[in-house]
Formats: structure tokens, sequence, C-alpha cells
């Protein structure tokens, strides 16, 4: 019974480390793109279902949510947002950087359009929540091309664009909301 008992909470701080490990340090910004035989092809309807079919295919590695989807996120180009693997769950959106980092993908080929409004919103306010339960600063948002040779997020945005959402958007009626709450606080 000593033996199991150590052996329990072995395993306890094993899990604790882990955690401690992979919790998110940065958000990496993703675009669905272009296909292999049309770079400028539109993925503007890329859904969860077809990520996860694709990426079930690619790299079957299941998350404990059940998705086969990489990205921690898919933000569609209607604004839904959909978690596919937890915050700090590992990640298969960027080589070398799966563990500890947060894939946000938005349906659409920015080499070709812009994200439509829908998804800047939705977009900004993940950024902002996420920022602020894992205390990522702004300059941790991050085009997957920093990281890779590709156009990913888009050729058609700036590389601090994700930076420049959170930064030049009003704030949001959560925080307008808490805001509130703690003024009449001091009341």
């Amino acid at each position: 019974m000593h033996y199991l008992l150590c052996d329990i909470t072995y395993k306890k701080s094993i899990a604790t480390k882990l955690k401690t490990l992979m919790k998110p340090t940065k958000i990496i910004l993703h675009h669905s793109g272009g296909t292999d035989a049309d770079p400028m092809a539109d993925s503007s309807n890329y859904t969860v279902a077809m990520c996860n079919r694709d990426h079930r295919a690619r790299f079957n590695f299941i998350s404990s949510l059940g998705w086969y989807v990489g990205y921690q996120y898919i933000i569609e180009k209607d604004g839904k947002v959909t978690q596919c693997r937890k915050d700090d769950e590992e990640g298969a959106h960027t080589i070398g950087h799966n563990k500890g980092s947060i894939g946000i993908m938005l349906s659409g080929n920015f080499d070709a359009t812009d994200p439509t409004e829908s998804q800047k919103t939705a977009l900004t306010e993940l950024l902002k929540q996420k920022m602020t339960q894992w205390s990522i600063p702004k300059e941790e948002i991050h085009p997957h091309r920093k990281f890779a040779q590709k156009t990913c997020f888009g050729k058609r945005l700036q590389d601090d664009w994700g930076q420049q959402l959170v930064v030049s958007s009003p704030p949001s009626k959560e925080h307008i909301k808490k805001e509130i709450t703690r003024l009449l606080n001091l009341l």
C-alpha cells in the first residue's frame, strides 16, 4: 500500500510538472490558406469538420476533447469559434512550437482576401481572453510564418496584425461590465 501511495504521489508530481511545461506562453495565428494546386484558392468555407477530417488523415493525433484538429481553436468565416484542444495541450500546428503555444486558425486564404469582420471580432475577443487567462503579452502573438517558410497567416496581413487587433479595439462588453462593477463597489 505504501508503494502505491508513493507511485500515485510521484505520478501527480510528474503531471503537475508537465502542466507547468505546457503553460501557453505565446499565440500563433494561422489561416486555412490555398491548396498545393492553387495557392490562391478560396478556403473561406473551410469548416471545423473538414479540418478534423484532414488532420485525422495527416496526423491522427486526437485531442483530449475528441478532435483530430491540430489547432486549439478554429474561427470560421461567420465568427463561430470552436475549441478543438485544451489551451495547455500539445497541438499540431507549428513544428517546434506545438508545446507551450495556442494555435488559432481562421478559415480563409489571406493571401487572396481579408478575414471577415465577424472573424476579426471573434479573434479579438479570444485573444484578449487568452492573454488575460495565461498572462501572454501582446508581443507574443505571432503569425505562423515567423516559425515556418510559409505565408501563413496570409500575405495581405502584416506580421503585427494580431497584436494590433488587441491594441486598437474597443474594450469588450465583459471588460466594461467588470469595470462598472468595480467602480460601483468603490461607492
